[in-house]
C-alpha cells in the first residue's frame, strides 16, 4: 500500500518522515487508536548515559565526569551509588 505524507495529519507527518512509511504503518498497526507516551530525549538516554558514567568511573574522576556530562558532582555520586560495584569505591572518596 502506498502512503503519502499528505495522507496523515500534520502532527504525524514528521513521524512518518523520520521512521519511514513502512515503519509508520507498523506503528499504526500496533498502537493505532491508543495514546502512546514518548519520553523526552534526556529521559530516553538516561540509562545509557548512567552506564557510560559508571564504566568511565575510575575511583578518582568524579569531578571530571561532572564536567564531561554537565552534571553536579552530587548527581554523579548518586548515579555511582546506584551501582553496587562502584558504591563501595565512592564511599571511600
Amino acid at each position: 500500500m502506498k502512503i503519502k505524507s499528505e495522507d496523515v495529519s500534520e502532527r504525524l507527518e514528521m513521524l512518518l518522515e523520520i521512521v519511514g512509511k513502512e515503519k509508520f504503518l507498523e506503528i499504526a498497526r500496533m498502537y493505532g487508536g491508543s495514546n502512546v507516551y514518548i519520553p523526552t530525549y534526556t529521559s530516553a538516554i538516561k540509562n545509557a548515559r548512567n552506564r557510560e558514567i559508571i564504566k568511565k568511573y575510575n575511583g578518582f574522576n568524579v569531578n571530571n565526569l561532572a564536567r564531561e556530562y554537565n552534571m553536579s558532582v552530587t548527581h554523579i555520586k548518586r548515579i555511582l551509588k546506584e551501582d553496587i560495584t562502584t558504591a563501595k569505591l565512592i564511599r571511600k572518596s
